[in-house]
């Protein structure tokens, strides 16, 4: 029998928890006091200020006690279990369990997370129960609800979703009309949802500075609902911040490995009665039933046969992505990555005679914007490239490719269809080309359905489409002046938007005069068949074979990421891994087609990227 220790999240908190407790611990009770600012002891037991219930207490007061509950439990003699698991704020007690932080750190890594959804944009959560999750779902597709997420996966028939107070108060009569029981959360703002991508990225600058240790003993992520690596954990632990907590899945696969005991610790007993409902429907399942991997085992495993898995698309993404000091961890310390970045950079250098990494990876220009497309566009050609050498080295191939925008170079190359040196080459004579003639202008990303362009013809006025990202998400591109009345017209509406650093109108018409030039470059170029499969998102699909007028078509033409993603998830089960320096794909994937889609970045802008990458082979293997 397999037995798993679980550790409760916000909502299980009581005015008198941890009592007995703090006497036990007097010197750990102090280190938290000191984190903290205030008496743990005072707040658990009297509450007088009756902050309780509010997150920034909250956090910190619920790990404490149930790490030191923990701490009194393996005391007492209990024998260690096979794994451990906590839902939401409760994963970092499992860590803490399995030896991945001291006590204080992780007090200030709760403090810190609580303070910081604190001060969260207003949201509003809600439980569905009596409906299953393709039913949740289901009801959130409708229009005017798709701006709601999913945030927890607690059984078979209990969801909790999480957006904005008006979207969760409007949903409720679809919900009630569908079968459901509705059940409001007694929280202020959308945890587990994308209105905390904010959140997850300032944690993220304040965890890197912690001191963070391999893990000792399995802990089931919230985020993958199977084991984290042994290292590389953190990037899952950011995420978990603003994606579902997937509980019913990560109860199922230990179930599914046979019997399980399981043994709530902390103050209250919800996880032990969800234990008791999954138990009785666990989820269905494909995986194979092997036994629960140790840490250190996970990451060296072998890569599974291809007829045993998803099919790997890798992606790679283009313009807008880009920022001065991408990649820099991994050149540091990734010697596969690092000697296909220094390939790239003789390349450029022989082209233009300047350094690229030198100035890519200058401290000076750590806060500007790079957008001196000479040095943008052969960078993100150069990191998708090395990121897929990095992951070859690793044995991770893809069985398919999807390029946007300028990623379809990087996708050709991965693809066989034309060699690395020339595809940077021409990646390098078009930059040269476009900073020399190509009309001024930029492209502007848009927070909104796509009929909003098309219904509001007058806030769009001398722009047009350039890309369509996922369904609330578009970018359009135009002349300086067409987007700063753009951005000033949607401001006014509430309508979010984000100038990309992009100081050229691609995906548009006024790209049409640099036609004969571009053709001029890609004359003597010779394009093999594909050796895997090769999408393209701006024809929205598979090609069967590239040529010079396909890509004259991909500067020129909009980009159809969701209709590429949408046709390869019709072609049966993959897993989209993204190479870009943002994630920015994955991120388009997960708003646009929320838990349907299996889908992880291999790098992000927040740092810890060994850790990042670590992670996403030990998920590519598994």
């Amino acid at each position: 029998m397999k037995t798993v220790w679980v550790f409760p999240g916000q909502g299980s908190q009581s005015k008198g928890m941890g009592a007995g407790l703090f006497e036990r611990y007097p010197e750990l009770t102090a280190q938290a006091d000191a984190v903290l600012g205030y008496s743990l002891r005072r707040l658990c037991l009297d509450d007088p200020d009756r902050v309780l219930d509010q997150t920034r207490f909250t956090q910190p007061a619920l790990f404490a006690c149930s790490a030191l509950a923990l701490l009194a439990r393996r005391e007492d003699g209990a024998a260690a279990p096979d794994c451990y698991a906590g839902h939401s704020l409760g994963e970092f007690t499992a860590l803490f369990a399995a030896g991945a932080f001291d006590f204080a750190t992780g007090v200030a890594l709760v403090a810190k997370r609580g303070e910081l959804m604190a001060r969260a944009p207003q949201g509003a959560m809600a439980a569905i129960l009596g409906l299953e999750l393709a039913r949740v779902a289901q009801v959130l597709a409708t229009p005017g609800l798709d701006a709601i997420d999913i945030a927890n996966i607690n059984s078979a028939t209990q969801i909790v979703i999480s957006g904005a107070q008006e979207d969760v108060a409007r949903s409720e009569a679809a919900f009630v009309a569908a079968g459901a029981r509705f059940v409001r959360l007694n929280v202020s703002a959308a945890f587990h949802s994308r209105r905390m991508r904010g959140v997850g990225r300032e944690f993220a600058e304040f965890v890197a500075g912690q001191a963070l240790h391999p893990l000792a003993a399995p802990v089931l992520s919230n985020r993958t609902a199977r084991p984290h690596a042994r290292e590389a954990y953190l990037p899952q632990l950011i995420e978990q911040i603003d994606h579902p907590v997937r509980w019913y899945e990560s109860m199922s696969w230990l179930l599914r490995r046979g019997e399980a005991a399981c043994e709530e610790i902390g103050p209250g007993t919800v996880l032990s009665g969800l234990f008791a409902k999954i138990r009785q429907q666990p989820m269905a399942l494909d995986d194979a039933a092997d036994a629960i991997p140790a840490p250190a085992a996970r990451t060296g495993a072998a890569a599974a046969p291809a007829t045993q898995r998803p099919r790997r698309v890798f992606m790679y993404a283009g313009q807008g992505s880009q920022y001065y000091g991408m990649g820099r961890e991994l050149y540091q310390n990734n010697p596969a990555f690092a000697a296909a970045m220094d390939r790239c950079n003789a390349t450029y250098g022989q082209a233009l005679g300047r350094d690229m990494l030198a100035e890519l990876y200058d401290p000076g220009n750590r806060w500007r914007e790079m957008t001196d497309i000479t040095l943008s566009h052969p960078t993100l050609y150069s990191i998708g490239y090395s990121l897929t050498v990095a992951l070859d080295d690793c044995g991770l191939r893809p069985d398919c490719v999807l390029g946007y925008s300028l990623g379809e170079y990087v996708a050709a190359t991965a693809a066989g269809v034309i060699s690395s040196e020339r595809a940077l080459r021409w990646v390098i004579d078009q930059a040269t080309l476009l900073k020399a003639r190509a009309a001024a202008g930029g492209m502007l990303s848009v927070l909104a359905p796509l009929q909003h362009f098309e219904q509001r013809a007058e806030l769009y006025r001398g722009t047009v489409v350039g890309s369509i990202n996922f369904e609330r998400n578009f970018v359009v591109s135009g002349s300086a002046e067409a987007l700063a009345a753009t951005t000033r017209g949607l401001a006014a509406e509430s309508v979010a938007t984000a100038r990309l650093p992009v100081e050229y109108p691609f995906h548009s018409p006024q790209m049409t005069a640099l036609e004969p030039a571009f053709r001029e470059l890609s004359q003597g170029l010779s394009f093999a068949p594909p050796s895997i499969g090769l999408y393209s998102a701006a024809s929205g699909g598979r090609l069967d074979r590239a040529d010079a007028d396909h890509y004259w078509r991909v500067v020129r033409e909009p980009v159809d990421f969701r209709r590429a993603v949408a046709g390869l998830a019709d072609e049966g089960e993959h897993v989209f891994v993204d190479l870009s320096p943002t994630g920015t794909l994955s991120g388009f994937i997960k708003h646009g087609f929320g838990t349907r889609l299996d889908h992880l970045s291999v790098m992000n802008q927040f740092g810890r990227n060994l850790e990042t990458m670590a992670d996403a082979v030990a998920r590519l293997r598994h």
